[in-house]
């Protein structure tokens, strides 16, 4: 029997997008901004003279909405908040946030596309 890869977790990554949706539904209207799709990649730290080869929780948030208004202070400080429900569910893994631009997004999922079933094509 094969080793299952720790990446690939649907349930997991469907919890992360559940309290991630929370925060940005009690922060912003919809009237501000859409927040669609949220995906989650989880990854594994390999970049760089620091890497831990930990996996972390990439997490990408496609918005349409003025980004002026997303207040970088808020967004840095929702690493924190989501962790914290993230260790109450007993998933370890540290979020990273990327904001996404929608107009950005077909672009950028052609390309995480072709990485996911990489990553798939690896764990077999």
């Amino acid at each position: 029997m094969k080793n299952r890869d720790p990446r690939i977790n649907p349930e997991r990554d469907e919890k992360v997008i559940a309290i991630v949706r929370k925060f940005l539904n009690e922060r912003f209207t919809e009237d501000e901004f859409v927040f669609d799709p949220i995906v989650v990649i989880p990854t594994y730290d390999e970049w760089g003279p620091h890497a831990t080869g930990d996996l972390y929780l990439r997490i990408l948030i496609v918005f349409d909405g003025d980004q002026k208004n997303l207040e970088v202070r808020w967004t840095g400080e929702l690493i924190g908040r989501v962790r914290e429900e993230l260790l109450d569910l007993d998933i370890e893994e540290w979020p990273n946030f990327s904001w996404i631009p929608k107009s950005e997004w077909p672009w950028l999922e052609k390309r995480e596309r072709r990485h996911t079933v990489a990553m798939v094509y690896e764990s077999v």
